[in-house]
């Protein structure tokens, strides 16, 4: 059974090669990298900043907003060779009645919207079966304690 484990995005850092985005869910924690362009992204959400004009991430937030959609929850919901998958449930409500749709996206744009609306995340946790704890290198970078 593929249970969901809330997660948690713990810390957003520079590495190397772009952003490293920390994730907690249920007493573990991993890590997704990204590129430069869509670590700055997600990172401004997190951080709560906004530029003084629309970015992307923003701009499709207001026009879920403005189209009475509302994010539901994100949920990574695999992983292959270091490539995670997740899905953003949206669910529209009108006077027409209400309907819910899933959309595969890249973590990069899922995780930045969902930051931007305040929507759970979420992960199955048969994924986290499969990915390192990197809790203590988390520790390590907020230097709260040696490994």
């Amino acid at each position: 059974m593929n249970d969901l484990c809330e997660a948690k995005i713990e810390e957003i850092c520079a590495s190397p090669y772009g952003y490293a985005i920390f994730v907690s869910a249920c007493d573990k924690t991993f890590v997704i990298y990204v590129d430069r362009e869509r670590g700055a992204a997600v990172k401004s959400a997190f951080e709560g900043r906004s530029a003084a004009r629309p970015l992307t991430h923003e701009f499709v937030a207001q026009m879920l907003d403005g189209l009475e959609c509302r994010v539901e929850r994100v949920v990574i919901y695999d992983v292959c060779d270091g490539v995670f998958y997740t899905r953003m449930s949206v669910k529209m409500s009108n006077e027409l009645g209400e309907k819910l749709v899933e959309i595969d996206g890249r973590p990069s744009d899922t995780l930045s919207i969902a930051l931007r609306v305040g929507a759970p995340v979420c992960v199955l946790s048969n994924i986290l079966d499969k990915l390192v704890d990197v809790s203590d290198a988390l520790k390590k970078i907020r230097g709260c304690g040696e490994v």
